[in-house]
């Protein structure tokens, strides 16, 4: 069995080698990485992975594919790229970590939901664990306070990505799940086959309306704020697919969960560790590693003198946790929002 995850980056340098790690000790073989106009040494950290399964293609050598950002070209450009001559494959971003439950890896988890062609990984969102400053420690080491199981509103904490089998009814990648050319057989989180999700092709959504999951085998742990000094530096950065949405109190605040701990992620901590001690031994890493998290230091330096970066930072602090509505309250939120949509549309 080979699995291969698709990846789209830009200035992530100081995360990379830890997520790779992540994903080589859960049984992940390949990594296809697009950059985007990185300014960080991204690129140089990825090359000093090459011998760890990483393949780095710039945005320039696919400046010919379709799609309108370049999260799309790259998604055109993967399909038929030699890296995805795979078994099973998966778009991540470098923010998303797999949580598993009952098996020790991926190949553990695709054996336990024998016969699917698909399996959704569906989003915990992850807060920032009232962390100014960075810290030490490994993404999963440092946030460990997330939403609540079930979370009902706001809806994309009920986001999924899919681990697909190449030979399914899949015609491309998309970004949350691939594009099909019949309904495949679709795994939910818990194991079970879910018809509803498999053929309606554009949900993203493993929405249980504020029920939490019994019997979760797998969540993606999505780290997606981090501390409030590195959010500010994503900010500037910006999001690889939606070029017109702002990194803005607005997104900190819908998805800076902090209610309750989580540490489904545990087991998988150890083996990460241990391939993270083997690929920092890997020749020029550590030198793109220090230039990338130096770049880091520079640019928050710059951000926070500035009076928009630094009011920003203290507006961060401020608006500290979100809390998630009961559920019921969360429904009637959605439905609200799906009715002014519709009027919107009429």
């Amino acid at each position: 069995m080979t699995i291969t995850v698709v990846t789209c980056l830009r200035d992530e340098g100081p995360f990379l080698t830890e997520w790779l790690a992540h994903l080589r000790a859960l049984g992940v073989d390949r990594i296809l990485a697009f950059t985007n106009d990185c300014a960080d040494g991204t690129e140089a950290v990825l090359d000093a992975l090459a011998p760890a399964g990483v393949t780095h293609v710039p945005q320039g050598a696919i400046a010919d594919q379709p799609g309108q950002t370049p999260q799309w070209r790259a998604m055109a450009a993967a399909w038929d790229h030699p890296a995805c001559d795979a078994d099973w494959l998966l778009h991540l971003d470098p923010d998303e970590y797999i949580a598993l439950e009952g098996a020790a890896d991926l190949p553990g988890l695709i054996a336990a939901n024998a016969g699917a062609q698909a399996i959704a990984l569906p989003w915990r969102l992850f807060g920032w664990s009232g962390r100014v400053a960075a810290g030490e420690g490994t993404t999963p080491e440092r946030f460990r306070r997330a939403a609540p199981a079930g979370l009902a509103y706001p809806a994309l904490g009920s986001f999924i990505k899919t681990l697909f089998h190449r030979e399914g009814p899949f015609t491309g990648f998309g970004i949350h799940r691939p594009r099909q050319s019949a309904v495949p057989v679709f795994h939910d989180d818990c194991g079970r086959p879910d018809p509803e999700l498999a053929a309606a092709q554009g949900r993203i959504l493993l929405w249980r309306g504020g029920a939490a999951p019994a019997g979760r085998m797998v969540q993606l742990n999505h780290y997606s704020v981090r501390s409030v000094e590195e959010f500010l530096v994503k900010r500037e950065r910006g999001l690889p697919n939606r070029v017109g949405k702002p990194i803005d109190l607005t997104y900190w605040v819908e998805r800076n969960f902090n209610q309750v701990e989580d540490d489904m992620i545990a087991p998988q901590l150890p083996a990460m560790g241990v391939e993270l001690a083997r690929l920092r031994a890997l020749p020029g890493l550590a030198g793109a590693e220090t230039a990338s998290r130096a770049w880091h230091a520079a640019r928050l330096k710059a951000i926070l003198a500035t009076p928009e970066g630094a009011t920003l930072a203290g507006r961060l602090v401020l608006a500290g946790g979100s809390h998630a509505p009961d559920a019921a309250l969360g429904r009637r939120l959605i439905a609200m929002r799906r009715r002014a949509e519709a009027g919107a549309a009429a």
